[in-house]
């Protein structure tokens, strides 16, 4: 059976098939005749100085093929956030100086099989000067503190925002109120470990990488650059991706010594797997953050005044620094009218593994601290939380203070929706004791988000190009990565959608550097929205060039035609002139032989943040969504059972229902990780908990029901009018969840996670 007019229905995913039966291919997967092992020499210390490395026992083992360090590099170095912020470029592939966490990579080998491997590792001789270090970023601030880099006061990323009067807003207000909350660091927690395959070509000297990757076009760009080669001779290719949720974004190491060790040993392929513990300590994590907040309220509800602190540990790299100190800081733009604010981030060097993007960029921890601190407002002032919400939300059409362009926004739509569908005046403030032991409550959470992010590159382009054949099968390349969310199948919905053909008919070709268009990546919800765009103009461009042959067969003006359900035709009356088979058909004649091959990019009018003033419209649109959360307390043992979520969201318009809503439950799910159980520990620079029998995360039995509902705006800038909504489902979880605690027994937990311990020590507070 065809879907025709696709967008908005829930269809089969493109890879579902291949997934449940196990045929979808993953990196891992990979076999190659010849193909080595790799593997990577970590630092032991958390700070030192290389003083020698000496391989020559590693390269005389039997079945060692090749052994990198530093030496056989040009020793330059990499960032993400290298075109707008160059200072952020620190971190060399294999370190040649100093090694700044355990873990830092100074060396790789490639060996026939993992057992000659480890054994080449363990023969590689390092001589260190250990160096002090620093693991608090309170302590890295403080002069005289180790220096991790060159930034003063280990500060390598600050963002001072100032708007309006705050002074003058604090002393007018009528309740004044300071908040700390502190935010733990956690872990991706991705299916598929990071997998890397490299191949050096002999005869070209050109590179194959294939690798788990969220971003394969930027990741061709730090290959290109740190291995000093052109990037036409850079092909990155990704497979299927078991997960990223933003730790599959950079380039890593493992990626540039696996095609290294390739070209050294003569052009075999290499793999290299990280094994779980090497994902936890040593690609990204969630930034801990430490979040200040003070700000003044008037009796009606008026917020008069924001100001605060952020200061957030990064690590020993600056990896998506300023990106998440701008998401952590930025976010209140969105969400709050606001004339007068002050709020400072520092991203601050330690010697801790490296912290990097993960879903939120920053979001998540200043949505619990932000939310948490905006329902204490409303209490200290006896104001209902919904109320003071839509008492200060953003509006339709508006210009924030910083020069933010919010056109479509649902955000007091989904208020309104979210506590009408809760019930939230029949149970917000009436503690519903069940038993002499537990309570129940509910509370809110409100967000924003962007749909990309003007940060990365000079432009935020994607492109498509599709092709149709002469036997009617169309072909979508595009350079968007699909990592689970269903970014193909939303790609070939709206090809359809436009072209007016059957759903079934798209073949999508996706996210290889060699054959696809220049995409930057999936992240920061941009796909759906940008990557959708240019898929639009695509499919727009391909369905032209078929009208244009029709319309000179038939003596038409191709402007009075159109294509629908599979049939060319007349646009004003409905009237079908032929099929698309045979207007395919017709284009690949004698008399035409026109080749169908549709080009679109798209570009949103986006302006970079100014960080030296919090300036700037980083996204073409943004998305809005309010959260409630129900749960129940046990007052004996402390343990808070999340009985139901309600998330209503601003979405534009969905165009695969069944992918959104799940994108929603995901997100919720993995916030409710974050709230009660995420910490990533460290002890002097280690992780203490690198594996999932030591890092909880939410189980079956953690389920709770979800009611996800749409408020559709159609925002006139997305396909469709489309926005993305990746990430803000996972924003207003903690918060919403540590309202509803406080509904239920009176007590505000304000750091993460929310234990037992922390909800039964904060009751007996209350009670002495």
């Amino acid at each position: 059976m065809k879907t025709t007019s696709p967008v908005g229905k829930s269809v089969p995913r493109i890879d579902a098939r291949l997934k449940v039966t196990g045929e979808a291919k993953f990196v891992f997967d990979l076999e190659f005749p010849g193909m080595l092992v790799g593997r990577m020499l970590r630092s032991p210390h958390a700070h030192a100085r290389i003083v020698k490395i000496d391989t020559s026992k590693a390269e005389k083992l039997p079945g060692v093929r090749a052994v990198v360090t530093a030496e056989d590099t040009p020793k330059i170095k990499f960032g993400s956030n290298e075109y707008f912020f160059p200072y952020t470029v620190d971190q060399l592939p294999l370190e040649s100086e100093k090694v700044r966490y355990i873990g830092d990579e100074i060396a790789a080998v490639a060996a026939v099989d993992e057992e000659t491997a480890e054994k080449a590792l363990s023969l590689i001789d390092v001589t260190y000067e250990v160096l002090p270090a620093v693991f608090d970023p309170l302590e890295a601030m403080k002069p005289g503190a180790p220096a991790i880099h060159s930034a003063m006061n280990n500060i390598g990323v600050m963002l001072p925002v100032h708007f309006g009067n705050p002074d003058k807003g604090l002393k007018e207000a009528d309740y004044v109120r300071e908040d700390i909350f502190t935010l733990p660091s956690a872990a991706h927690c991705a299916l598929e470990p990071h997998v890397s395959v490299g191949q050096y070509e002999l005869a070209t000297s050109r590179i194959t990488l294939w690798t788990s990757t969220q971003a394969p076009f930027k990741i061709r760009e730090a290959m290109a650059k740190t291995l000093r080669m052109a990037e036409a001779d850079i092909r990155v290719i990704k497979l299927n991706v078991g997960g990223g949720f933003g730790g599959k974004l950079e380039m890593f190491p493992m990626d540039f010594a696996a095609c290294l060790l390739s070209k050294k040993s003569g052009g075999l392929p290499v793999k290299i797997t990280a094994s779980r513990t090497e994902v936890f300590s040593f690609t990204r994590r969630k930034h801990p953050m430490i979040y200040k907040l003070k700000s003044g309220v008037k009796k009606d509800g008026t917020i008069t005044a924001i100001t605060g602190e952020v200061i957030a540990d990064g690590g020993a790299y600056c990896s998506y620094g300023p990106t998440v100190i701008a998401a952590a800081t930025m976010r209140l733009f969105m969400v709050y009218k606001i004339k007068n604010i002050r709020m400072f981030g520092s991203r601050v060097y330690t010697n801790n593994p490296v912290c990097g993007a993960i879903r939120g960029f920053g979001g998540v921890q200043s949505g619990f601290a932000i939310e948490s601190h905006m329902d204490m407002l409303a209490r200290g002032i006896g104001m209902d939380p919904v109320e003071f919400r839509l008492k200060n939300a953003t509006d339709p059409d508006t210009l924030t203070v910083n020069k933010m362009i919010l056109s479509s926004n649902g955000l007091k739509e989904c208020i309104r929706k979210g506590a009408e569908v809760s019930g939230w005046k029949e149970k917000y403030g009436r503690k519903k004791d069940e038993g002499q032991d537990t309570a129940r409550g509910i509370g809110l959470g409100i967000a924003a988000d962007v749909m990309g992010s003007k940060m990365y590159k000079s432009h935020e382009s994607a492109g498509t190009i599709i092709k149709v054949e002469e036997d009617g099968s169309v072909y979508l390349f595009t350079g968007a990565a699909d990592t689970g969310q269903g970014s193909d199948t939303a790609m070939a919905q709206i090809a359809a959608q436009e072209m007016g053909i059957a759903y079934e008919r798209i073949r999508v070709k996706a996210a290889d550097t060699e054959i696809t268009p220049f995409d930057t990546g999936s992240f920061a919800s941009r796909v759906t929205f940008i990557s959708g765009n240019a898929t639009r103009n695509a499919a727009r461009d391909a369905k032209r060039q078929v009208l244009d042959v029709v319309g000179r067969e038939l003596k038409l003006d191709p402007v009075s035609l159109d294509i629908r359900d599979e049939s060319v035709v007349e646009a004003a009356t409905g009237k079908v002139l032929l099929s698309f088979d045979q207007a395919i058909t017709l284009c690949s004649s004698f008399n035409y032989g026109q080749l169908i091959i549709g080009r679109g990019s798209y570009n949103p009018k986006t302006t970079p943040i100014d960080f030296r003033t919090g300036e700037g419209n980083i996204s073409g649109s943004y998305g809005f969504e309010a959260q409630i959360a129900e749960v129940e307390v046990n007052k004996k043992t402390g343990r808070v059972r999340v009985l139901r979520m309600y998330d209503v969201h601003d979405i534009g318009y969905p165009i695969n229902p069944v992918s959104v809503h799940g994108q929603i439950e995901g997100s919720i799910i993995m916030g409710i990780g974050y709230t009660f159980h995420e910490n990533l520990r460290f002890r002097d620079g280690k992780v203490l908990n690198p594996n999932f029998s030591k890092y909880r995360i939410p189980r079956s039995m953690d389920r709770t029901t979800i009611e996800s509902i749409f408020v559709e705006t159609n925002d006139p800038q997305g396909p469709f009018g489309a926005k993305g909504m990746g990430e803000a489902s996972l924003l207003p979880t903690a918060a919403a969840i540590a309202n509803a605690i406080f509904d239920a027994v009176g007590v505000q937990i304000k750091d993460l996670p929310i234990t037992p311990q922390k909800v039964l020590a904060a009751l007996k507070s209350v009670r002495t």
